[in-house]
């Protein structure tokens, strides 16, 4: 089938892109001006293809195989943290720029904030003004903000909260949407000599306006020590539900993780 894009999606894709270069340009201003203050910056980030994209919203999952691509740029408190999904046909899924900031960084509690602008995007089916009916490409758009503590018993084993709430930016079904969770998380779990696991297992409510739902999910990862790449899981079941989305949802991933540290210099090296 022939993806045909009348005017108004040309409008959103416009939008988008507009957004991608404005963020983008001012992350990298923000990012240097952290970077003087701290003496230190970094740029880390995952790159992952798996047979099934989820979201941590069910319904805004693609529920096909999908390229994940998560960076983080920033200084030691403030970070922009971009998220772009596509399909594996180069369609795009969902486009979220995080900006967060760390308030509290002691050595075992932690607490950030964090808000974000998003773009979700699907195919749907509009007349072409001839009475047609073509497949047209549009952009929902979404603004959503999060608060998170944890508090660390060790360096691998700590204990999670987060409160995310969204608001719609135009007439779409889910105008607004409440997630709060509570989880652990356990890294470097030792498996062998050179292999280690990630777990992080929650227990989450889910509110998208008058439904709402109760789920426990995990996600895991193995991986090898000095290889930057892993294998990694998400699950999702659903306790009780009024939101309709299906019982168990899983997927496997394939990871490409990098972590690059910059240390700025007063004296140039020669």
């Amino acid at each position: 089938m022939n993806l045909s894009i009348p005017s108004r999606s040309y409008a959103c894709l416009i939008y988008t892109l507009t957004a991608i270069i404005f963020l983008t340009g001012f992350s990298q201003s923000t990012y240097a001006q952290e970077a003087n203050r701290s003496g230190i910056s970094h740029f880390s980030g995952n790159v992952s293809v798996t047979n099934n994209g989820l979201s941590l919203i069910p319904a805004f999952s693609l529920n096909r195989p999908a390229a994940i691509f998560e960076l983080s740029l920033g200084g030691e408190r403030l970070s922009f943290d971009p998220e772009m999904r596509f399909a594996l046909d180069g369609q795009p899924w969902s486009f979220i720029f995080w900006w967060r900031y760390k308030i509290i960084k002691s050595e075992k509690f932690k607490l950030h904030v964090g808000a974000h602008p998003a773009f979700i995007f699907e195919n749907t089916l509009v007349d072409d003004g001839t009475g047609t009916m073509i497949e047209s490409m549009e952009a929902k758009r979404f603004f959503a903000g999060e608060i998170s503590p944890s508090y660390s018993f060790n360096e691998n084993n700590k204990i999670t909260f987060l409160y995310l709430q969204g608001r719609s930016l135009g007439k779409v079904p889910f105008a607004i949407n409440q997630f709060v969770a509570f989880g652990t998380s356990h890294t470097n779990v030792r498996l062998s000599e050179k292999f280690f696991l990630n777990a992080k297992p929650q227990l989450f409510y889910l509110k998208m306006n008058e439904k709402d739902g109760y789920f426990g999910s995990g996600s895991f990862l193995i991986g090898k020590k000095d290889f930057p790449i892993s294998i990694g899981s998400i699950i999702s079941k659903k306790i009780v539900s009024e939101i309709e989305v299906d019982n168990w949802i899983w997927n496997i991933s394939l990871i490409y993780s990098f972590n690059n540290e910059f240390v700025k210099r007063s004296n140039p090296l020669i």
